[in-house]
């Protein structure tokens, strides 16, 4: 975004949100943004994720979420690293080898603010967040005997995931 005026130097020249560091190469580091920092801290910010706009959500993962943010994630949904590397496609060491403070790719980085807002979701209807957990992990007849957690490992089971979410809020099961 540049401001002009009266001639023809822009005034402001760099983004309002500076997301990346001036050095563009692998393992840069990210200034992150301040008003989204927190997102993923605790179960109350958890579970208000839905309420959040989606303009501060795709700030967040276009900054990309670091490893320490994933790890506080991790530690709120009660999820172990080998269960959310399947989640995420990525191998367990890829998330082991990074530092707190480095970033994933948006990609992945997306797929951890799906997850994010999957279970922010699931908490609002289940109403507390162990009922959503014990319901994630056990084996559903409509999911053909598997769990919903192992279907967030694809995008299409991950949307079943939601469907069957709706169901329960609509009360249609």
């Amino acid at each position: 975004m540049c401001i002009y005026l009266g001639t023809l130097k822009p005034l402001l020249t760099k983004p309002l949100f500076v997301t990346r560091s001036e050095n563009n190469r692998r393992g840069k580091k990210v200034v992150p943004i301040s008003a989204a920092t927190d997102l993923f801290d605790n179960y109350e910010q958890i579970a208000n994720l839905h309420a959040v706009l989606y303009t501060i959500k795709e700030d967040f993962v276009k900054a990309g979420i670091t490893k320490g943010q994933l790890s506080r994630l991790k530690n709120v949904l009660g999820l172990d690293y080998f269960t959310l590397s399947n989640i995420l496609a990525i191998t367990e060491r890829t998330i082991h080898m990074k530092k707190d403070d480095e970033t994933f790719s948006h990609i992945i980085s997306d797929r951890i603010m799906y997850v994010a807002e999957l279970y922010s979701y699931g908490y609002k209807i289940f109403g507390s967040r162990e009922s959503f957990n014990v319901w994630m992990r056990q084996e559903n007849k409509y999911f053909h005997g598997r769990s919903p957690i192992e279907l967030l490992e694809t995008q299409v089971g991950g949307k079943e995931v939601e469907n069957e979410i709706y169901r329960f809020e609509v009360g249609t099961f």
